[in-house]
This record gives C-alpha cells, structure tokens and sequence, in this order.
C-alpha cells in the first residue's frame, strides 16, 4: 500500500480493548474459505444487506466460535454441523455459542445473516462516492489496522489466510469488481445483475476487494513466466481514455518484477480506479482517481502495488510490528524498476534521495525505531515504507544483485500463501546465500538508527610496479548503542585524474583495516560513493568549471565559486553523527553532538571558493547543541583525522540561535560547530583582562576570548620577540576560540583591534 496522508491515533484505551478480543478471535480454529454474497446495495442510505458463509476447521474442542465484525447487525446464523445455543454482539465481536462442543478435527460452515452501514475511517473500510462504493482493506487510525471486518464477518488478522468466493449483486448499469478471475455474470432478470468472482489462492482478509460503480475495462495481455495474464484496469467513463498512456509500462514493469522475484503469485493483473488509494488487494489494487493522468506520473504507484503480489500478498508479515516487509519491500521496487525501465543514474538519484530524506526527517516524526518493532501508531509511517526500502537497498548491495534476488525468490518459495517475520527474512537469507546475516540484521532491522562509516585515514607505500593502500576505518551509530559486525562497505579510490575505482572492505568493530593494492598512488578514498549503503551520511559530488554558488540545502553548506581558471573536484559530506572528541576535551566547550562536515577539493589550475557553513536551532540540525542563548557557536576545523579541532579565520552574521559562517578560502579537511556555555563558566570561573575574559589560562590547545558586545575587528597573536604568529577577523561576534596546540610553550600576546584598527585589549596568555 502506498499513500498520501497517515491520519489521527486513536485513543489507548480502544486500542487496548482491541488487543484483548482480538486474543480470542479465531483461537482453536483455521478458517479455510469464505463465501461472500452482497445484496441490496442502497447508495443514498449507504447501507446494504449481506450472507456470508464461513468455513472452518476446528483444531481444538470449541463450545464458542468468536469472529469479528464492525458496525453491522447479525440477524441469523446457521451451521451445518454446530447446533447454535445463541450469539452476541459486542463492540467488533460476535461470538456464537455451541449447545455441544465441536470436536477437533471437525470441518464445518457457518451462514451468518447481517446488514446495516458499514464502518469506514478516514482512509480504510467500506466507502461511499457517490454512485461508486468500494473497500480498503486496512485502516491507518483502527488499532489493529485490518478492515476486512467492515463488510463481512471474519478471522481478521495476517496469519489466518483463507480462499474466496464472491456474489455482488447490483444494478445492471453497475459493475461489481472483486480480486480473483470472472467466474460468471448473472442477469437476474429484475434490473440486477450478480458478479461471482473466485480467488483460489489463501489470502489474509485485509487483501479481499470489491468495487462497485460505472466503470469501463481496459484490458491487456502480459506473456508471463507461466503463461498469459490478463492485465485489467477498470476505470470511471471519463478516465478510460488516460489509462493507456498511464499504464503504457504495465507489461515492463511485470516482467521486471517476474524476472527478479519469480513468477506472478496470482489470477491477473488489475486496479480499480478509486477516490482514495492506493492499495494492493489481490488481483483488484485500489488505485487513486488522482494518479490516473493520461501520462506516467503515477508509474511508482503502479510499481509499488504490484510488487506487493510478491511482498505482502504472497508472503505476509506474521505481525503489524514487521510491516516494512511488505512496505518497505514494496518500496524499494517502486525504485527497482527504473533501472529497467530508465536507466541505473535513475534509480542510483531516486535512491540517494530517500535515503536523504530517511537521514534528515523520520526520526524526528517517528523516533528511532527498529524495523522489526514498528509501533501500531506508525504501522504505515515513514519508518516501515521509506527507511524500510533504503534497509532494502542497501542489503540489495551487500549480497550483490544476483545473490539478493536469488535469496528473496527462496524467501518468497518457503513462505508462499503464508505469512513470514523479520527473523524468518534473515534465516532465509542465510540458508539460500551461505551468508550468515545475523550482523547485518542485527545493525539494519533489529536496532534503531543507522550506522555511520567513515574513512578514518589512508596510506601509501610502493610495491613494486604497484601501490599498497592501507586504510584505516571507524563505525559509529546514530540513534543507538550499538557497534555492528561483519560490515561490508565499499570503498571508492580516485586517481589524479578525478578517475573513479571501487573495492569493498570487511571487518567487524569500531575500527577496520585492510590493504588494497592499485596501479596509480591514490589522492583520495571516499566512503560509499555511490550511496549503496544508508548509512548516516549524505554527500554531494561537483565538477565546476566556471564561478557559481553551489547550495547544498540538506548539508547547510554553500561553496561560492569566485574565480576557476580550468576545473575543480569538490566533495561535500555532511555526517548525521558528532565528530571525534577532543581529546584533552576543553572545559565549558561542546563540540556537537549530530553532526559535521567533510570537504575535499582538488584543483586543476587555480581557483577561489569559500565555503559557508549555516547553524539553526531546530529539529533537524542543531537542537542538542544550542540551547540557550548562554551557548555561543563556533566553527574548528582540522585537516585530518590525526589533528586536534581548532579554529580558523572566519566571519559570522548571527543572531544566538541562528547563524551563517562564511571562511574564505574552503579547504579539504573536516568542520564542525561547537559551542561554549557562557553560564556554565560563569563569572567567577572565568578572569578578566582589560575589557574581555580570556580562558583558559594557561591554555594547551584551544583559548577563548570574550567580551560584551557584539562588534567586528582583528585578533592577532604575538610571540615574545613581537613577532604575529596568527591573525585572525572576528564579524559581528562576541568571542573568539583560537587554536594555539601547534604554539611552543611559552608566554604570548592576544590583541584585541576593533574595525578601524584600534587596539581594545592586549593580554598575556601561557600556553604550556
């Protein structure tokens, strides 16, 4: 299912209410087939009158049968085996109760009586449009979330799956379209006709459909694996005309998915256009009004709910807590298929896109949650659908094309018509592959969050006629405790000539070494260039030829080409977790806790680019860092990994929660902002020199300068003999912090110039 809009949560205590019945429903018994028949369909009282014939198997002695069904009145029930005591409504259960027991291993059938107006939510249930009435088979506000209960009395839930047979009688201007294949359309000779419709294969209740209306057929036919298919799209009159240039890829998009996953599951490919949607019942998707445009704008949708014959509907998620395995799945194919259909580049963005998207938003809406334990508010949020497809993606490239579809195909065989968790996913995988996937599920879809990896540095050293790289790498977690194992991580080398070539390197930890061996010196190694692993990072590559602003929204990062005489290589990464430590660490100075910057550049002749960095109290960026307006925001820098931050010259229009800084000359190497709390120093803690605070003193690596008011001038630092041995600007700030670790010990000046050059402050500091 893919949809526009998640709506309300509904009370606890419903949702409490709810668990408990649903407890007994269907226990010691398997529903193994259901005869629906609808009648008397009134679209102005929108209500209608129904049988509906259940067939079961007793697996253990029963004296009462409890099924459910939502908002509409049993008035008889008939058994051919059981001799009915009585039966009750309560709330969404009816409980039929037996005069004798009925004995393990009995089959029988019961035909229940019932009509009324039938329950709809904001999105799921029976609705009504007009002269047009359709269901959708789940809800986003009922807890549990399965609505096969609003048209028909049922076992509603994943892991009971049954066959179907359909009798809708309507109008004879109307038709009646249900899942499954046309057995027959009856003309009852008294304006109504009856539509019967079969569904052979076991399907779980949420997945059975009917759409009622004036609607037209589209029809074709797709070659599949194991012979033709119909394709049918029922569309209103004033639609039918769009449905071929919206569903010109259908036959594609089939064959794509049967060559990577199998042979399609089921009786034909169909939608129905509906006013809400979409949503994947077997045979009979629910497709919105809104997405059939004449052109392929809705061709995701189309992807997205047809892969759900194999995701979802041949192999169901056992609970609501596992639901990225039909979403999440599904969502990866609605990207899947562009490398067929349009090319690798197309899938490589829209997936890079996503995972942005994941990095940047999800936890702030939803937390962050494991895959495998979506809470039934969020059953059908961003967690399950968009985090769940770039988990898709990136275990897609872990195993490599070939092995992921021959360990899904496994996957899809051993659990076929039944239902399938997180775990038997990862036992499949690893029977099928060989691969043990403990570690990949135990980071990926048992933990919350996402692993963060970064090339910590490299090295050279000749061999031979060849070059020995030896690289050095760190993991980290966003969002968890947690430090993963066997990590398989690709690795891209770029060669003097902004060549690229990828390797993959494997360990286990927090820290990784290997060694690759290459033909050229390396002058750079990027993590996951090609963004096939969701880890927290996001990245942009340049090429700039010519004086442009590159704006890079996501990172909060602007580089402003001034001047280029022949090219540039830029890099930008931009890290959803805190940087090192600084190590000692530097009293009453935060580095942040969520993120940094890395930025390399290569040149070829000359160029001028500086680089913007932008800080903002909010959700997504630097909440946990700034939290008051005693905290001021700083920008250090190092040029590797070896170096300890410090700061660099640099200007800043700021306001306390809000700030751009602009450093001239943008270097490679990694920027973050940090932050010193002016209450936690406080002023007993601090000493004052002439007009400002200097701290600390004696320093080691980092000082701070800091006066009252907001001003703009120049810092310089003089060594014994007199001589500068740094200057630095300060813009509209009231502090500065200096990195003095690479200074000899001994006793310096610090001068404090406003803009017009005059001397404000003159201190002597002790750097040890």
């Amino acid at each position: 299912m893919k949809h526009y809009l998640l709506t309300g949560v509904m009370v606890f205590c419903l949702l409490q209410f709810n668990q408990a019945n649903n407890q007994f429903v269907g226990e010691n018994v398997d529903v193994t087939h259901y005869e629906i028949h609808i009648n008397d369909i009134d679209f102005t009282d929108k209500s209608f009158t129904a049988v509906t014939i259940v067939t079961l198997d007793v697996v253990n002695t029963v004296s009462e049968l409890a099924l459910e069904l939502k908002s509409l009145t049993v008035s008889s029930i008939t058994s051919d085996v059981a001799v009915i005591d009585d039966f009750s409504q309560s709330g969404d259960i009816l409980t039929i109760r037996f005069v004798s027991a009925l004995q393990g291993g009995t089959t029988a059938s019961f035909t229940i009586a019932y009509s009324g107006n039938p329950f709809n939510e904001s999105w799921g249930g029976f609705h009504w449009s007009g002269e047009y009435a359709y269901n959708l088979g789940v809800g986003f506000d009922s807890k549990p979330h399965n609505l096969g209960k609003t048209w028909f009395p049922c076992v509603d839930n994943f892991t009971d799956k049954a066959t179907y047979e359909l009798f809708i009688t309507v109008p004879d201007t109307k038709t009646a379209i249900c899942g499954g294949l046309l057995v027959e359309t009856i003309n009852n000779g008294n304006g109504t006709s009856t539509w019967n419709w079969n569904v052979g294969q076991e399907i779980p209740t949420y997945l059975i459909s009917v759409a009622i209306g004036e609607y037209q057929l589209w029809q074709e036919t797709y070659n599949g694996i194991n012979g033709t298919i119909p394709v049918n799209v029922y569309a209103r009159p004033n639609q039918i005309n769009k449905i071929p240039g919206s569903f010109v890829h259908i036959k594609e998009i089939a064959a794509f998915l049967e060559d990577h996953f199998g042979a399609y599951p089921f009786n034909r490919i169909g939608y129905v256009s509906t006013v809400l949607g979409c949503m994947e019942h077997i045979d009979n998707i629910a497709f919105s009004n809104s997405l059939i445009t004449g052109n392929t704008d809705g061709e995701s949708y189309i992807a997205h709910e047809l892969s759900h014959a194999w995701f979802g509907n041949l192999v169901t998620c056992s609970t609501a807590y596992d639901m990225w395995l039909n979403e999440g799945f599904g969502t990866f194919c609605s990207y899947y298929y562009l490398k067929e259909l349009y090319g690798e580049e197309d899938y490589r963005e829209g997936m890079s896109s996503l995972i942005d998207d994941v990095l940047k938003s999800c936890h702030i809406s939803e937390g962050f949650i494991p895959l495998n334990d979506i809470p039934l508010d969020l059953t059908y949020g961003t967690t399950a659908y968009d985090k769940g497809a770039t988990v898709v993606h990136t275990l897609f490239n872990y195993l490599g094309e070939e092995k992921f579809c021959e360990a899904i195909r496994f996957y899809l065989d051993k659990y076929a018509y039944s239902t399938a968790s997180s775990e038997d996913l990862r036992d499949a995988i690893t029977e099928s592959t060989g691969i043990d996937m403990n570690d990949f599920f135990d980071t990926w879809v048992f933990t919350a969050g996402n692993p963060h990896y970064v090339v910590d540095s490299f090295s050279t050293v000749p061999n031979g006629s060849q070059y020995d790289v030896h690289i050095y790498m760190k993991q980290k977690h966003r969002g968890a405790n947690h430090t993963g194992n066997s990590v398989v991580y690709e690795l891209a080398f770029m060669d003097e000539d902004w060549n690229i070539f990828t390797d993959t390197i494997c360990w286990d930890g927090t820290t990784g070494y290997s060694v690759k061996t290459f033909d050229f010196v390396p002058v750079a190694v990027f993590g996951d260039y090609y963004n096939k692993s969701a880890d927290a990072r996001s990245e942009k590559n340049y090429v700039i030829t010519e004086p442009e602003t590159l704006n890079y929204i996501l990172a909060n990062f602007k580089a402003e080409v001034e001047e280029v005489t022949d090219s540039v290589f830029l890099r930008v990464e931009h890290h959803w977790v805190g940087p090192d430590a600084m190590d000692p660490p530097v009293f009453a100075l935060t580095l942040s806790p969520d993120r940094y910057w890395t930025v390399y550049r290569r040149d070829i002749g000359e160029a001028k680019i500086n680089g913007v960095f932008q800080y903002a109290k909010n959700a997504v960026y630097d909440d946990n860092l700034i939290h008051s307006q005693n905290d001021s925001v700083v920008l250090l820098y190092r040029a590797k990994t070896s170096e300890q931050w410090h700061s660099i010259p640099y200007s800043c229009q700021s306001v306390w929660n809000f700030g751009i800084i602009r450093v001239e000359n943008l270097m490679s190497g990694d920027y973050t902002l940090a932050a010193y709390d002016k209450n936690l120093l406080g002023m007993n803690e601090l000493i004052k020199y002439n007009n400002s605070y200097i701290f600390p003193n004696p320093a080691t690596d980092l000082v701070t300068m800091q006066w009252s008011n907001v001003s703009n001038g120049m810092i310089d630092i003089l060594d014994q003999t007199g001589k500068t041995v740094m200057s630095t600007p300060y813009n509209n700030r009231d502090a500065v912090t200096l990195y003095v670790g690479d200074f000899p010990a001994g006793i310096y000046c610090l001068n404090r110039y406003n803009k017009e050059g005059k001397l404000i402050d003159s201190n002597k500091i002790v750097i040890k």
